[in-house]
């Protein structure tokens, strides 16, 4: 009876348990000698339209996490008498960077001692099973002129660059164990292994490690949830002598759906042995993620083709299902502004078959997000729909999406001309919005025929109608496309583009998102209105470069990105070149292309605060909306459309004309565009497959000859 009684106890849940960062403060200051995650930035690997969970998070030097709240892994060298780890090096020590700059393979390079280290590390697998793995290569260098001896180990703790409780820790042949899952397989087995218990020593495996040594229990279980231990391998280098050593770690293995889901507990079976199959290759990745590349870039200036094509790896990485993420972790939703700027990118990019499904899949959504409903939400539906349709010219697709494209354009005329609070209800906000006051109400009363939107925690009223203007000039376009006679959409935004322009003769510029809205990408503002060209320059004279200097964006990247872009249409190429060069030469994880938001967790879901990583929180990063803008930027730096006609080179600087480069397969409304300089003639030649109407313009120097000609491109 007595044993019955006592068969379940029930968990003590505490903030604790809940906010693993109020845990991790506790035990920073108590144990500040201990070898701590860096939390000063990271960058988030994926399988593309794999679930939150199963993103690997890496901080610099490849120390990471296989999974959200999984553990923490690390490359650490015990050589001539220390400890060496990424953890202690500054930044400018770690080399950090995709391969070929954009294909999601991460490597990173730093010395210790004699040794080398050369880490690899990617994610691959199957997201319709979520049997997902993390790959993990150590390559070891002698890079001295005498023998190298010295130990390398894998330390696995419950904290890390995403880390979670481990209550139990061992190793089995090559198998580490985990939680009671096999969760790691070593391509070759260590030569040791050892492992403690936080709750019976107070002691971190970095205690041990830093003296060369190991415990001497190989299991382990511990109470308090904060064990560890490592995987140690003995080296013996001779002067320019290689070792490589390959993990494979299977994401959330230790969890009870995902062991029946894959089977893992048959697959294991009882010898202890993770059948997990060949280590895969390096090249045979990237060579299947270089064929789903549409793009092809050779360029002058290698920062930008990495640049460019680096916001295409961070968004797809980034996927879940058929939806769009601005960074998995921080906003485990889909945030509809933010989204449509993604999926604009996404489409530019040659991601067309994800843009399809993810269009379908939310068209009868208009107006959602972490902040509830705002008032451009039906607007970036349009642009979301008509966008893909453009890039697509699929009729089907449209007739199917027209409905939508009709009730939102409703909405918006609605919200035009109403007299009281329009609302709609949106289950899927942020923590902090869930019963604000506010997340449920999309405008107030209009006012001189403008709608008085909310977007994020004002109303910004050239944002909400210049989106407005847009989507339904899309919706214009769209009905023409279908032969559909008399509809509406050109009168009401005729009508509102007449409000918007009286009301920008006094007011433009009272908002920071005027400069970023009023030419890209709504179009409601003419690059040759002098009120707008003053509001530009004074913006750009008192904020962005004054006293001529640079003053970059400090929190919301994605704002001057897309002033630069705005910048560019305008003309003034010179100037989004200065932010260009900013974004280009200063990531928030040096070499990855990445940028942030805001100043520390800004409107966070609470997730990173579950977990035993990213403690230290500086920023929002990776984020989304700005890799979008940034690409979106460059893409029509190169070539870029306006009205039936295409243009190539806006922002190309002159200083690329000395040497010869190429564009290839870059999607435009007018298909698969491509164009090659060649500077020993100073000549421009181009493809595009099907003629604009108003043709194929260049914007290079008038000294540079061009030509085009139509050419369909077959798959």
């Amino acid at each position: 009876m007595e044993e019955e009684k006592n068969a379940f106890v029930k968990p003590v849940y505490n903030v604790y348990s809940m906010v693993e960062h109020l845990a991790m403060i506790e035990m920073r200051k108590k144990h500040p000698h201990w070898i701590w995650n860096r939390s000063d930035t990271h960058v988030i690997l994926g399988v593309p339209t794999s679930h939150e969970g199963y993103k690997t998070v890496a901080e610099p030097g490849n120390s990471f996490s296989p999974g959200h709240r999984t553990f923490g892994v690390s490359p650490w060298i015990y050589a001539e008498g220390r400890l060496h780890t990424p953890e202690e090096l500054p930044l400018n020590r770690l080399s950090w960077r995709f391969r070929d700059g954009y294909i999601p393979v991460l490597t990173s390079t730093w010395n210790a001692g004699k040794f080398n280290v050369v880490t690899h590390l990617f994610t691959d697998g199957d997201p319709d099973t979520n049997d997902i793995r993390t790959y993990f290569t150590v390559e070891l260098e002698n890079s001295s002129s005498d023998a190298a001896t010295g130990l390398f180990y894998l330390p696995i703790r419950s904290f890390g660059a995403s880390g979670g409780p481990i209550v139990s820790l061992a190793m089995e042949g090559s198998d580490l164990v985990v939680n009671d899952g096999r969760v790691m397989h070593a391509e070759e087995q260590p030569t040791r292994f050892g492992s403690l218990s936080y709750s019976e020593t107070g002691l971190d495996i970095s205690d041990f490690l830093k003296r060369g040594t190991l415990p001497p229990d190989t299991r382990m279980e511990d109470r308090s949830s904060w064990a560890s231990g490592a995987l140690e391998y003995s080296l013996s280098l001779a002067p320019g002598e290689k070792r490589k050593l390959s993990f494979a770690f299977q994401l959330h293995a230790d969890n009870w759906m995902v062991k029946k889901m894959l089977g893992l507990e048959e697959r294991n079976g009882r010898n202890g042995r993770n059948e997990t199959g060949a280590m895969p290759s390096l090249e045979e990745f990237a060579v299947r993620w270089e064929d789903q590349n549409r793009i092809k870039l050779d360029l002058p200036d290698r920062r930008f083709q990495e640049a460019m094509l680096a916001q295409l790896t961070h968004l797809y990485m980034f996927t879940v299902e058929a939806e769009p993420r601005i960074t998995p972790i921080s906003y485990p939703l889909w945030w509809l502004r933010d989204g449509a700027y993604i999926l604009a990118a996404l489409g530019k990019g040659g991601f067309q078959p994800f843009n399809d499904r993810a269009t379908r899949a939310v068209a009868h959504r208009d107006a959602f997000g972490g902040f509830g409903a705002e008032g451009d939400g039906p607007a970036n539906g349009i642009w979301m729909i008509s966008e893909h349709y453009l890039l697509t010219r699929d009729k089907e697709y449209l007739k199917d999406m027209y409905p939508h494209i009709v009730r939102k354009a409703e909405l918006i005329r609605s919200m035009r001309h109403t007299d009281v609070p329009i609302k709609r209800h949106n289950d899927n906000r942020t923590p902090e919005m869930l019963l604000r006051a506010e997340s449920d109400m999309m405008c107030i009363a209009s006012v001189d025929g403008l709608i008085v939107g909310r977007m994020d925690h004002s109303h910004p009223g050239f944002w909400i109608n210049g989106h407005s203007y847009m989507a339904l000039k899309r919706a214009a376009m769209c009905a023409k496309e279908l032969g559909i006679e008399g509809a509406w959409f050109d009168d009401e935004a005729e009508d509102l583009h007449q409000a918007i322009l009286r009301k920008a003769e006094n007011d433009f510029g009272e908002n920071p998102r005027d400069y970023n809205s009023v030419f890209w990408p709504t179009g409601w503002g003419d690059t040759s209105d002098p009120h707008l060209i003053a509001g530009m320059d004074k913006f750009w004279n008192e904020e962005r470069f004054p006293g001529g200097k640079h003053a970059p964006e400090p929190l919301w990247t994605y704002f001057e990105a897309g002033q630069a872009h705005n910048l560019l249409l305008m003309g003034r190429a010179d100037r989004a070149w200065v932010s260009i060069e900013h974004f280009l030469n200063n990531h928030t994880a040096p070499g990855l292309y990445t940028y942030h938001e805001g100043c520390d967790d800004e409107n966070s879901s609470l997730q990173w605060q579950r977990a035993r990583g990213w403690d230290l929180i500086r920023y929002v990063t990776p984020h989304g909306w700005t890799a979008a803008e940034v690409f979106l930027l460059l893409r029509d730096c190169l070539a870029r459309e306006k009205g039936d006609s295409l243009i190539i080179g806006s922002g190309i600087p002159e200083s690329w004309l000395t040497e010869s480069f190429s564009v290839r397969g870059m999607p435009t409304y007018f298909g698969q565009l491509s164009f090659e300089y060649s500077a020993d003639d100073r000549s421009l030649s181009a493809t595009v497959e099907r003629a604009p109407g108003g043709g194929v313009r260049s914007a290079l120097p008038p000294g540079v000859s061009f030509n085009w000609r139509e050419e369909a491109v077959f798959s």
